[in-house]
């Protein structure tokens, strides 16, 4: 390859790119950068959350699962030919967040189907897989012996169904050798230190598993070459910080991989020069690509001076999965991934997923714009939304003040047809309202305003006590409590790419041009973006929206019901207890619109209010 082409390649545009979902839409042809392979290579899926279809009103994101398993088949077969390892990694979150899980019943039985067919060496739990009993139960009964010995639970116990007894959700190590570079690996799965898990479920502290004699143990094995961590945990965790100090205790020069998630983010955190963390993403918008030299191995067990760790954040298209295992269209997908494909068109068929509720007519963002603006989707649901549809007949007449966390949204809202399947992806969860009575409204609004200042919230010894959800705001904006600036996944591309300046695109008389995208800055650098972007604004929400509903009539605001998500209803009772409200919360809090989610409002208002015309 011409030096000229270094850091970026452009792919001749392919006349027929198209992702096997029928509604997919095409990838759009963009410059990529190369891959840098090593050793063992690892690909990293995290916080999926149900997207295996794709994203299908996105075209940088439109491979499905079915494409991810003909790439990562592709992929292995170079590592094969060149003697290179290649491993599967994934960091949990598979559920709740898509109608292909939250729409079936029971949930996820159409994607534990499909997900299986990927082979996945490593993979752990998310928090998601633990907020229900029966989400924990289909873990253990279905998604572990799917992946008999690869899943691995480190700090996560559970409640056997049949006999009561408290059992490892999974293995807690493992060791293997892979197969052709005979690098001897121990790996571990963890979950951050979570603690709103159903009672079916015990989820240890991350600072007690590390000290645990059955962990101690393990790292008395001296014949490693590599310490794999995965899990769903941010990068730049106290809890990664524990796992990290531990195995140096024991192995000062012994290389470490790891593999977080939970924040919805790219990130890569270097820990010393012998040991690299990578996170990648969501919602199946990322395939992550790792890469290490100079590693012992079994055959040569010689310690090197120095490891290279290499890393990429793939855009999960097949434009991408072409250019990186060399292959056209034709050529590229196997059988196996052509059968995923249609057991994902085939399940979303039966599950109705098309099946249109309305049409927006324009797009409404969650953190591309001002949350007041006009196109956010904060400023819908307060504005139009909450007024129209909060309503509880026994309170006919008493205005309600109604509380939402801005996590509770976890997409955006596109231009277009509304779908069941947009439904779930703006909003997947099944909280449900809940109300105090008779709230003066002066006082509704100091706990909206009390809950936009959490960290005073968290600073207090109630919080200590460690019940309170883990974030108000969307988990991508929480990544600056872990000192990371969101917007970094966002700055302005550093390349101005043109025909003029690319030697290839010159000879094929095209000049594409950038689309937005993410442009991450991490530990490494501005260069992990295997598709160059052009910038895309981030815009901070507030932790909590309010908005008042009138349920009949203003006849007057002097009292509130106070409405809120359920799932907030620790915040709402720590806030009313800072501010010397006199109420007991819960005991005082009443069931709001019974049998009502978010999810329900959301969908019955654009029903109502845009109809398509057909």
């Amino acid at each position: 390859m011409a030096s000229g082409l270094k850091y970026f390649v452009i792919l001749p545009l392919l006349s027929a790119v198209q992702a096997v979902q029928p509604s997919a839409p095409s990838p759009v042809p963009a410059p990529l950068r190369e891959l840098k392979w090593g050793q063992l290579n690892f690909l990293h899926t995290t916080d999926t959350h149900g997207w295996l279809a794709g994203h299908l009103s996105e075209p940088s994101y439109s491979a499905d699962w079915g494409d991810y398993v003909s790439f990562a088949t592709r992929m292995r077969e170079i590592a094969e030919a060149d003697g290179r390892d290649l491993l599967l990694i994934d960091t949990g979150d598979r559920v709740e967040g898509n109608g292909l899980y939250d729409s079936s019943d029971p949930k996820g039985v159409y994607t534990s189907e499909i997900i299986r067919h990927q082979p996945i060496d490593v993979l752990s739990p998310g928090n998601h897989e633990l907020y229900k009993k029966t989400t924990a139960e289909a873990e253990l009964q279905t998604t572990v012996p799917n992946f008999h010995g690869h899943y691995l639970a480190s700090n996560i116990d559970i409640y056997e169904p049949e006999t009561g007894e408290l059992i490892a959700l999974g293995p807690r190590s493992r060791k293997f050798t892979t197969k052709n570079q005979g690098v001897r690996v121990v790996a571990f799965g963890f979950l951050f230190d979570f603690t709103m898990n159903s009672n079916n479920t015990i989820v240890q502290p991350v600072e007690e598993t590390v000290e645990e004699t059955w962990f101690q143990q393990v790292l008395k094995d001296q014949e490693v070459d590599l310490f794999l961590v995965i899990g769903h945990v941010p990068l730049r965790s106290k809890e990664y910080s524990a796992v990290f100090n531990a195995i140096r205790a024991n192995h000062p020069d012994t290389p470490i991989q790891f593999f977080g998630g939970h924040l919805h983010i790219r990130d890569c955190h270097w820990y010393d020069p012998k040991a690299v963390g990578l996170a990648s993403g969501r919602f199946m918008e990322t395939i992550g690509f790792v890469s290490l030299d100079g590693l012992s191995t079994e055959r040569n067990q010689s310690r090197p001076e120095s490891v290279t760790f290499e890393r990429m954040y793939i855009d999960n298209n097949l434009f991408s999965f072409h250019h990186h295992t060399r292959l056209v269209e034709a050529a590229f997908p196997t059988e196996s991934g052509r059968n995923v494909s249609r057991l994902i068109q085939e399940s979303r068929s039966a599950l109705k997923l098309d099946e249109i509720y309305g049409c927006i007519p324009k797009t409404l963002w969650m953190s591309r714009t001002p949350y007041t603006a006009t196109d956010s989707i904060y400023a819908w649901l307060q504005q139009a939304v909450l007024p129209d549809m909060l309503g509880h007949e026994s309170r006919r007449g008493k205005p309600a003040f109604a509380i939402l966390n801005t996590g509770a949204i976890r997409f955006d809202l596109f231009e277009g047809q509304f779908t069941r399947d947009s439904a779930y992806m703006v909003s997947p969860f099944t909280s449900g309202f809940r109300y105090l009575k008779d709230v003066g409204y002066a006082q509704a609004l100091q706990v909206l305003d009390l809950l936009n200042e959490q960290p005073r919230i968290l600073a207090t010894p109630e919080a200590a006590t460690g019940f309170l959800p883990w974030t108000l705001a969307p988990p991508e904006q929480s990544a600056r409590d872990y000192g990371v600036d969101p917007t970094k996944n966002r700055e302005d591309s550093i390349f101005d790419i043109s025909a003029d300046q690319s030697p290839m695109s010159s000879q094929l008389g095209t000049r594409y041009d950038i689309i937005p995208g993410y442009t991450t800055t991490d530990d490494l650098g501005t260069d992990g973006d295997d598709t160059i972007h052009s910038t895309i604004a981030f815009y901070d929400v507030p932790n909590c929206i309010g908005a008042l509903a009138p349920n009949g009539g203003f006849a007057t605001l002097e009292t509130v019901d106070l409405v809120y998500i359920d799932f907030i209803e620790p915040y709402v009772a720590l806030a009313a207890s800072q501010l010397g409200l006199g109420i007991d919360v819960p005991h005082e809090s009443d069931i709001y619109m019974p049998s009502t989610s978010l999810t329900d409002v959301l969908v019955a208002w654009i029903t109502a209010n845009w109809g398509c015309s057909m």
